[in-house]
Parts: C-alpha cells; sequence; structure tokens
C-alpha cells in the first residue's frame, strides 16, 4: 500500500488522464442548461450505476499496485468508461491515488476490495426510493454490494443510500504525510461533476477519514468549493450562493455526539444494531464535536470545523496510564497503533472479527501486556491463556486499525450550478484537510515493542477445521481452517496453503487458505457456493496433507434441509460457538436472530443461551424491523470441572416472542485440558 511522503507528479498516463477529462467535462459545460443541479451518475462500463459523478481528473485508480494497458489480460482500470480487469494472478485490490494541482500525492481513496466492490471506490446515487427517518434520497458512497449479491455472484446487487447497517456503505479518505507537511497545499480535494435540472439535492457523504499522516492530529476541516491543491476557493469566496453550494450537519438527522467518531465497537454505550458495549469505554462515544453545529435551523455555511474532543476517555485508556503511556492521547496515526487479539464470531474471515484483547501499557502491572477491555476493568491476560488462544483456529491478531479511523455524517447541498466558476467546468470540491496535534504528546509506549507472547499456533501436529460443523444449513457460508506450525516459515510474510475440498455428490476443487496474520500459523478461506448450495445429506470433505505426521487430516459437515417448522417470523439464523477451547480460556459466544422479511411487524422478546456447564445467558430485544438481523454476543470463560478431565459444553439457544418459544439451536463445544496439565482420560 502506498504511504509515501514524497511528491511524486503523476505518471504521463496519468496526465494524459488529467487532460482527456477536463476537456470532456469542459465539453459536457457547453449545453447545460442554467438552472438548479445534482451531481452526475451514469452507469459504468459494466452497467453498474454511480459512476461519472467522483471526477478523476486529479486521481489515478490503480489495481494490484499497477497500471496495465487497457484492454490486455493485465490489472487496468479505464477512467472514461470505467471498465476495469484484474490479471489472473491478481490479489484484487485497488486504490484511488489522489494528487493535488501540482502532483502531489495527497490521499488515497479506500473501499472495499472485488468482489464486495470495485475500482474507483465511491458512486452517487440520486433518487433512493427506500430512504427513511427524513434522511436525504441521495447519497455519495462506496461501491460496495450487498453481501450475498457480490460480484462474484449471479446476481450482484449494489449497496444504496438506504441500505442496512454494516453493509460498507462508508468509503475511507486516507490522509497522507503531505498534508501536513507544511509545503504547498495541506489537504485532499474530492471533485464531483455537476449537471442542471430543476431544484435543489442534498447529498448524505458516507465517509471515513484516516489518519496516515506518521503524526498525531488534533482535529479537522471539511469544506465545500471549488477546484484543487494551491487553485481550491471556498464557494464563499468564489461568490457563489451558500443557497447553492453548502455543507452542513442538520440537528434534526444527527445529535452533536454522532457526527464525527471512532467506532461504537471500540468507544461507546450498548451499540443497537448490534448490542455491542465500547471495548476501550463503555459509555462515551470518542470522536469530535463539530463546531458549527446548532440546535435547530443551521446558518448556511461552506465548512465544518472539529477540534473539540467528545466526552469519551480516549485520552486515558486504561484510567491511570496517563502521559507515562502516551495512549491513547491525540488522535493517533497509522504508525502508533497497539495491537489486539481477535475472534471470528460469524465464521468469515473476511468480515471485521470481535476484539477481545490488546497489547498496551497496564498501570495495574506498571508495564506492557495483554489485556482485556473496559467491562472487564483491562484485567491482565496470562501468557497461557495467550497459549490457549494461539491453538483456537478462530482467533487472529493485528493492528487496531479502527483507532486511525472517524466516521463522518454530513450532508452536501447542490442547488443552481449555473451560479458556479466558469473554471470549475460543472463540478465542485469536497476538501478535506488535518490539523496537526500542537499538545507535545509522545509516542506511546506500546509503539515499537513486539507484544509478548505473541499469538501462536505453535504446534506442528496440525488440526484442520471445516465450518459450521457437524452439519450447515442449505446455503449457508462454508469455511475452512487449518493450524500448522511448519507451515509459518516466515514471520514477516503471510504465507498461504493448498487445501482438498470435496463432496461425495462428486465435487473436488483445490482451495487457497490465506494465512490469518504474517506471523500465525492459522490459515482460512471461505469455500465456492457450489459447496453450499447442495441437496440435503452432502457431505463436504476438507483435506490437508501434514508433511510432518505424514498424514492426510481431514475435517466434514453435512448439508441439512431447514425444514423445522417456525412458529413466528423471528427465528435463530445462527448459533455460533467455538468447537473446542482450552479450560481457563475466555471466548466470544454469538446467537443472530431475524425477523422474516414478510413479517407483519416489528418483534420484541428475549434470547436464552444455555450451557450444560450450568452457563446461561440472557438478552432481551424490542422493535426487530421487518427483515432485520440482531447479533447477541456473550463472554464466556472455558472451566473444568476437574482441571485433568476434559468435557464437552452442549449448548441450546432459544428465542421467546409473546411467551412462547419460537425457534432455537443447538451446538457443542469440547473443552480441553489446558497445556501443562495431564489428562486424565
Amino acid at each position: 500500500m502506498i504511504n509515501s511522503t514524497r511528491k511524486d507528479a503523476p505518471s504521463a498516463a496519468g496526465c494524459s488522464l488529467l487532460a482527456r477529462t477536463a476537456l470532456a467535462i469542459a465539453m459536457a459545460g457547453l449545453v447545460l442548461p442554467t438552472q438548479a443541479g445534482k451531481i452526475t451518475s451514469t452507469p459504468s462500463a459494466s452497467g453498474a450505476p454511480g459512476f461519472g459523478g467522483w471526477n478523476l481528473s486529479n486521481v489515478e485508480v490503480v489495481l494490484d499496485g499497477t497500471q496495465g494497458a487497457i484492454g490486455s489480460n493485465e490489472s487496468w482500470f479505464d477512467p472514461a468508461t470505467g471498465a476495469y480487469n484484474f490479471a489472473p494472478d491478481s490479489d484484487f485490490s485497488y486504490e484511488s491515488l489522489v494528487f493535488d494541482d501540482a502532483g502531489t500525492l495527497m490521499g488515497i481513496v479506500l473501499a472495499k476490495d472485488w468482489p464486495i466492490g470495485e475500482p474507483a471506490g465511491i458512486k452517487i446515487v440520486n433518487n433512493d426510493p427506500g430512504v427513511k427517518n427524513d434522511k436525504p434520497a441521495n447519497c455519495i458512497m462506496s461501491t460496495s454490494y450487498l453481501e450475498g449479491n457480490y460480484l462474484d455472484s449471479i446476481d450482484p446487487k449494489q449497496v444504496t443510500c438506504s441500505s442496512a447497517f454494516q453493509t460498507h456503505k462508508r468509503y475511507k479518505v486516507a490522509m497522507l504525510p503531505n498534508t501536513v507537511d507544511g509545503i504547498g497545499s495541506e489537504s485532499v480535494d474530492l471533485v464531483f461533476n455537476v449537471e442542471a435540472e430543476t431544484g435543489t439535492r442534498d447529498y448524505q457523504v458516507f465517509q471515513k477519514i484516516n489518519n496516515w499522516t506518521d503524526g498525531r492530529l488534533q482535529g479537522f476541516k471539511l469544506e465545500v468549493g471549488f477546484g484543487v491543491g494551491a487553485s481550491f476557493v471556498s464557494a464563499t469566496d468564489a461568490g457563489v450562493d451558500l443557497a447553492n453550494l453548502n455543507i452542513a450537519v442538520p440537528s434534526d438527522l444527527w445529535s452533536p455526539t454522532q457526527l464525527a467518531t471512532f467506532s461504537a465497537g471500540l468507544f461507546g454505550p450498548e451499540d443497537k444494531h448490534t448490542g455491542e458495549l465500547g471495548f476501550f469505554d463503555p459509555e462515551s462515544r470518542a470522536g469530535f464535536l463539530i463546531d458549527e453545529y446548532v440546535a435547530g435551523i443551521q446558518p448556511l455555511t461552506d465548512t465544518l470545523t472539529a477540534t473539540t474532543p467528545l466526552a469519551s476517555n480516549y485520552h486515558d485508556v486504561p484510567a491511570g496510564a496517563g502521559v507515562a503511556a502516551n495512549q491513547f492521547g491525540p488522535w493517533l496515526p497509522n504508525n502508533m497503533l497497539p495491537y489486539g487479539i481477535f475472534f471470528d464470531d460469524d465464521g468469515n474471515p473476511e468480515t471485521d472479527a470481535e476484539l477481545l484483547a490488546w497489547y498496551g501499557y497496564n498501570p495495574a502491572i506498571g508495564g506492557l501486556g495483554w489485556m482485556r477491555g473496559a467491562e472487564d476493568s483491562f484485567a491482565a491476560i496470562s501468557a497461557d491463556e495467550i497459549q490457549a488462544m494461539g491453538a483456537n483456529l478462530s482467533y487472529t491478531s493485528d493492528l487496531i486499525d479502527d483507532l486511525v479511523n472517524i466516521g463522518l455524517n454530513y450532508v452536501v447541498r447542490v442547488g443552481d450550478v449555473s451560479t458556479f466558476p466558469a473554471s470549475a467546468n460543472n463540478s465542485f470540491t469536497i476538501r478535506v484537510t488535518p490539523t496537526p496535534d500542537t499538545s507535545g504528546s509522545g509516542v506511546p509506549a506500546y509503539v515499537g515493542q513486539t507484544p509478548d507472547p505473541l499469538l501462536l499456533y505453535t504446534d506442528s501436529n496440525a488440526s484442520v477445521l471445516l465450518q459450521p460443523e457437524p452439519t450447515f444449513e442449505i446455503g449457508s457460508l462454508l469455511t475452512a481452517r487449518v493450524g500448522d506450525a511448519d507451515l509459518n516459515q516466515d514471520p514477516m510474510v503471510t504465507e498461504e496453503v493448498t487445501v482438498a475440498i470435496s463432496s461425495n455428490s462428486g465435487l473436488s476443487d483445490a482451495l487457497t487458505l490465506v494465512e490469518q496474520g504474517a506471523n500465525r500459523g492459522v490459515f482460512a478461506a471461505t469455500l465456492p457456493d457450489s459447496y453450499s448450495n447442495v441437496t440435503p445429506g452432502t457431505v463436504i470433505t476438507l483435506a490437508y496433507t501434514d508433511v510432518s505426521e505424514a498424514m492426510e487430516k481431514t475435517s466434514t459437515t453435512t448439508a441439512v434441509d431447514v425444514s423445522t417448522p417456525v412458529l413466528s417470523d423471528v427465528s435463530i439464523t445462527d448459533l455460533s460457538v467455538p468447537t473446542w477451547v482450552f479450560d481457563g480460556s475466555p471466548n466470544m459466544l454469538s446467537v443472530t436472530i431475524q425477523n422474516d422479511k414478510l413479517a407483519a411487524g416489528f418483534a420484541s422478546g428475549t434470547v436464552l443461551l444455555t450451557g450444560s456447564d450450568g452457563s446461561e445467558f440472557t438478552a432481551s430485544f424490542s422493535d426487530l424491523g421487518v427483515g432485520k438481523k440482531l447479533r447477541f454476543r456473550f463472554k464466556w470463560t472455558a472451566e473444568l470441572a476437574d482441571p485433568t478431565v476434559p468435557e464437552s459444553v452442549e449448548w441450546v439457544a432459544s428465542v421467546t416472542v409473546a411467551d412462547t418459544i419460537v425457534d432455537g439451536a443447538e451446538a457443542l463445544t469440547e473443552v480441553k485440558v489446558k497445556p501443562g496439565k495431564r489428562a486424565n482420560k
């Protein structure tokens, strides 16, 4: 990933692109009537709506880190049509490099890689009929696709303004070191093409901004205007009436603590969508206030400024760490992130996992160490517990990158585009400018320190796991996992291994698993849909040859039809528990419920999860919308009655509506003797 501080000019191809795009926009401007306006949205070469609105004249879209010849078998993107191609050996990644008018790389636009998303990363949606709660029916958003309808499916469907929570609607703008070096322009400029129509349009902007500046920040500024780099002028300075171009944070849409925030999973009270509490602060959101926010009717403006942090203890985690640790202090950059340990709670290695632990300065022990989150009083985690997590194929370790991401909520209004400056060529600019920190806060104590111990799979005796198991519902996601210390040959490289997958109905393929972290020793990948969409009774097999043991190891799961009658519109769609754990290890359990898409209305009730070890977890839900899902997470620590005797825990989940149990599910977890204990069989 590019994160250069050099002030490089675009390539020759990029420069010719600047000229071609500018000419095309200028020609289009000759025929526009002098009325109001909207952001352009036309289908790309593949027919995908939303292309053409983001002006790529100062952008270079790069696939696989390079730009091949358009029309070749290499990886390439055509900015004129939106057509693209990934080479056969591609990693299917892309990024959009944003330059200023001097050719200096200022930022990178990032969105979901193929097949969840596609280049260039930003699209325009006009007239979304599904938008509710008085929010704009138009938006600027990412180029993501809906789960189950990704680009590799037979029926791809785009995410829109009204799509559900956690459908990857936000694109990210990574602000690079050139935005704070004091040389030239200090901003990332995104330009959007407009066209004339009657009336005005409000656009909700689904965006995150990332601190990749290599230094702490104390806030940011958003502006609307015209031009890029040194040529940028605000709407006011350009003489444009703010009624025709402005930026706003309406109080009837958002409260002051919802405008610029870090992830709710890291900071804040229970999230209404996921039921999660903030890992670092379960009481208050972290982020910034917007200075221009006022209750009621807000004065028109072309600028939003954020310099005042929200009330969260983001600056003092854990409480008492203080200046000695400098964690986290003012807004962290990407080169000062702590490591975390994550659990794959939904069985999909390609989605965000649940944060369970992190490595930093713990005042309780007076030094660096692994610890839990605020809900567990940042309790220290022993080396034995880390070893047990390392042996579990569903745990991973990585940087907690959401600590650099601020999610934004704001609206841009586009009015009479005939009043825009002629030099803008029927376009306007959204400018993002970081504010460097001046507090003098130092580097966090954990920076440059290798977590001790590391989360590793240390056994040369390989483990294989095909999930869900022993059965799976037809059409559900299947995931293959392998743990083998012998495969972790280079701790600096994310390695791969090829396994065999097959079915007793005749399917047979090789599947490449990717290491879950550069020094993990655990590998995972999801199976093709053809292995999920099978007839009842079909057995799917994962096979891996363990060289050190000179034997083939397998894991199987059997397809079952969902034919159990449901007594209500609410059902359990997933019960996720670990297949096996070590005694004394902390784990996450989850139950996901859904109100049927054809339900008559909202639903309320309770969820109960019990274990044969005496564990019991309950949660309630209210007004669950039609077609909506809700996931409940529970923390459970495995505890053997006799620490030398392994046992199994049988889990039973149920959902109750109107005092009637309407659905249930069962699962099994094997609790093994903690390493170092002698098992009695």
